[in-house]
Formats: C-alpha cells, sequence, structure tokens
C-alpha cells in the first residue's frame, strides 16, 4: 500500500515527517509520488491563517479524488487546545485520521483505522525523545542536507503565537541521542547538517541544573570526525545572550558556518513589549555587532512581523531604522496573522492593505542594500559545500552560509568557486 507525505511550514515540522516516513516503510508501507498513493500525510503549519486555508482545500480536494487523508502537525494540535476532539469528529468531510504533534508516533494505528473505515484521533500524546527513533535517512542524489531536531516546546508566551498551543513546553532531548542521530546521517553520506527545535538557545533549560546547553553539544559535534557542516537554526535573543559568548567560541569551530538566525520581530520596544518577546532592541543590537565582529562576512538572518495590532506607523519606521542599521544578510518578514487560542486574537487587526504596504516597502528596502553588499563579493573565491541539486545546476554554501548557485558540481564536494555574478539573494559562482 502506498503514502505519500506533504509537508508544510518549518525544519521541525520536515523533522517530524521523516519519523512518520520511517515508522511506515518499517511497517511495510511503500512511499510514492501523489498520484499513485493510496493515502496521504498532510504534516500541517498553523502560524498563518492563509496556510491554513490551502491545506484545508488541498485535503478536501484529496478527499474528492478518493484518497484517505491524515492530518497531523501544529494546525491539527491547535485545532485540539481549541476546539476539541468533538469538533474534529465532525470535520470527517476534511479527513479520515488526525494525529496532533505528539501523536505522530501512533502513524500506523491511524492507517489502520482508515483503511477499515474508521475515524482515528489522537491530540493528547505526552512528550516522546523523538531523538531516540532510529529514523530512515533521508539522502537522496538531489540533496545532501539533513535536519536534526535538538528539542521540542518553548518556554516563550509570545501574544501572536499559537503553535506553543500545540508544541507545548520544552522538552529537550538528551545529547548523546543527538550525537548518535548526527553520526549516523554523515555515515549515510550527509554533508550538512541543519540543527532544528523551536528556540535553539533553550536547549537543556528543562533539565535541573542546565547540564546540557547549545555550547556543549556544538562542541561535542565539533570533535566528530570527517568533513562536514552544521548550520544552526532560530534562537531568540533573551535567552540567547545568556550563552552567546561560549556560542561564538565553539561557532568558530570548522564544523560550523558563520551563520545565525536571531529574529527581532520589530524595531520597536513598545511592539516587542505588547507581542511580550522578552527583550529589547538593544538586546538584538549589541549580538548582532558581537556576531558581524567575530565574523564580518557572517550570515545574519533575522525575522519581522509587519502589522502587529499594536505597531503605529513611528513603531514601523524605528522597524526600517534597525534593519538599515544592522542590514541582515537574510530578511523574513511576515504580515501578521490573527490566531485564535493566541492572546493577540481578541486585538482590532490591522488592515491588510496596509500590512502590505509595509511588507512590500521593508522588502524593497532589503534587496536594495543585499544586492549592494552581495556585489562585493564579485570576482572573490570562495570553497563551497555543495548541498542541492535542481534543474538548473548546483546550490551550494560558503563556509559563512552564503549561498551560491554555479552549473557543474557533484553532490557532497567541497569545491571552489568564483564569483561571477550576483542578485539580491545568492552569489552566481563558476
Amino acid at each position: 500500500m502506498n503514502f505519500c507525505i506533504l509537508t508544510y511550514g518549518c525544519k521541525l515540522n520536515q523533522a517530524d515527517s521523516i519519523i512518520i516516513k520511517t515508522l511506515l516503510l518499517e511497517s511495510g508501507f511503500k512511499e510514492s509520488p501523489l498520484e499513485e498513493a493510496n493515502f496521504v500525510i498532510i504534516n500541517t503549519c498553523g502560524v498563518v491563517e492563509k496556510t491554513e486555508r490551502k491545506i484545508l482545500k488541498q485535503a478536501i480536494q484529496l478527499k474528492k479524488q478518493n484518497k484517505k487523508v491524515i492530518l497531523t502537525g501544529c494546525l491539527i494540535s491547535i485545532y485540539g487546545f481549541n476546539q476539541g476532539v468533538d469538533f474534529l469528529k465532525n470535520f470527517n468531510k476534511v479527513a479520515d485520521a488526525f494525529l496532533g504533534v505528539r501523536d505522530i508516533n501512533l502513524i500506523v494505528q491511524a492507517v489502520e483505522h482508515i483503511m477499515s473505515s474508521q475515524l482515528f484521533i489522537a491530540i493528547n500524546g505526552k512528550n516522546f525523545n523523538k531523538a531516540k527513533i532510529k529514523k530512515i535517512e533521508d539522502w537522496t542524489p538531489q540533496s545532501t542536507s539533513a535536519i536534526v531536531a535538538i528539542s521540542e516546546g518553548c518556554l516563550g508566551s509570545c501574544s501572536y503565537c499559537a503553535t506553543k498551543l500545540a508544541r507545548g513546553k520544552l522538552c529537550s532531548y538528551n545529547l548523546p541521542d543527538i550525537v548518535k542521530e548526527i553520526k549516523s546521517k554523515l555515515n549515510k553520506g550527509h554533508k550538512e547538517i541543519q540543527l532544528t527545535s523551536q528556540d535553539l538557545a533553550i536547549f537543556g533549560l528543562d533539565e535541573k541544573n542546565h547540564q546540557q546547553r547549545l555550547p556543549e553539544l556544538m562542541n561535542l559535534i565539533s570533535k566528530l570526525k570527517g568533513d562536514f557542516l552544521v548550520k544552526l537554526g532560530m534562537m531568540n535573543p533573551n535567552h540567547s545572550k545568556n550563552i552567546f559568548k561560549d556560542l561564538l567560541k565553539e561557532l568558530s569551530s570548522e564544523k560550523f558556518y558563520k551563520f545565525l538566525h536571531i529574529p527581532l520581530q520589530s524595531g520597536s520596544d513598545n511592539v516587542l513589549r505588547a507581542m511580550r518577546r522578552g527583550y529589547q532592541t538593544k538586546d538584538f543590537i549589541e549580538l548582532a555587532e558581537q556576531f558581524k565582529n567575530k565574523f564580518p562576512n557572517g550570515v545574519l538572518a533575522t525575522d519581522i512581523i509587519v502589522g502587529h495590532p499594536a505597531e503605529t506607523e513611528k513603531d514601523f519606521q524605528k522597524t526600517i531604522s534597525l534593519i538599515k542599521k544592522i542590514k541582515p544578510d537574510i530578511l523574513h518578514i511576515f504580515k501578521f496573522s490573527k490566531r485564535k487560542g493566541a492572546s493577540d486574537y481578541e486585538l482590532k487587526d490591522m488592515p491588510d492593505r496596509i500590512k502590505k504596504q509595509r511588507s512590500r516597502f521593508l522588502n524593497n528596502i532589503f534587496q536594495d542594500y543585499n544586492l549592494k553588499k552581495n556585489k562585493k563579493f564579485l570576482r572573490t573565491e570562495h570553497v563551497v559545500l555543495t548541498v542541492r541539486k535542481d534543474k538548473d545546476g548546483y546550490l551550494g554554501r560558503t563556509m559563512d552560509g552564503r549561498a551560491v548557485v554555479f552549473k557543474n558540481g557533484q553532490m557532497g564536494e567541497f569545491k571552489k568557486v568564483k564569483i561571477k555574478d550576483c542578485r539580491w539573494n545568492y552569489l552566481i559562482g563558476e
């Protein structure tokens, strides 16, 4: 019997999809293209309403094609938290089974039920150590990158976020289990490891004595044999500053891209306070400057939410000023989206046209300065790790984590390229 997995959202969701795939393959099911699948698992994202509508529309279309559909992921856990099991029981026109993010270990049981035309719902699972599951390695000729989750859940109380309803409180995985999984990935041929969680900086804070923290994990990884590179995922400023000195020290290892993803969300302290982010703009600026002083060509990524109900035009101008000052190398811009269950849900929403205007304006600023920054790399040579292949060529990353595309290469090789051209979001090598 054939299955297909469709994954929306973050790298944590991608890591969960690998677990689902592993459990199904071990039970004798076969992965196939969507059109050949007997049942489809949609791993959902609950961050924005637009994605939610797209997911539900796709599920309904698949049901009309007489395919069995299983919905899992954050959106389902959020539904369970907000509306309960009875709501999902009446949702059978959309799917045949529903699994929360902490219930994906029941995927085989869910399949057995739906193949007997029985509705299956599991949304109240407890944390289980996903790192202990020996996963089917997802190496392909098109990609040499592997995702490794180090924890689940968070310690935050952000006013706009519903994901915390799905992922719950922090559950850090054990250091030996994480290192063992990384070794397994490397032994299978992966050359790039992407560490992920909702917030890497809080890793280990759920332990009594805080014996395991991110710098300690990085130190263990740096001692592993082989030629590979590690890309760190997102870490919030309020907890990053407590480990930053040690983190930068470990980041100096040749095993790590000189890359950090530290979300700002707003350049206004008033908005950050309304969002309950737990830090001020000065905290972000200090971290960004320390990183760039240590690694001048390092890649700094950040996130901005525009159109939060508390954001005035003056607040937005502060965001623009801060972005112009720091000039992050990667800027993810999100339009505020009300999510049921989040405390901001009751606030009066801003007109969508203003959100779009602010998003477009900020994005234009980013593209303009980033193109100028990328032009400085013209005619320079860099060693890149070739991580992905597509129809037009290869994608590699410099030792700083900067994206480079080129025509000729080999998956997983470290290759010297000369930068001949660029776009605002990547370099072009030869």
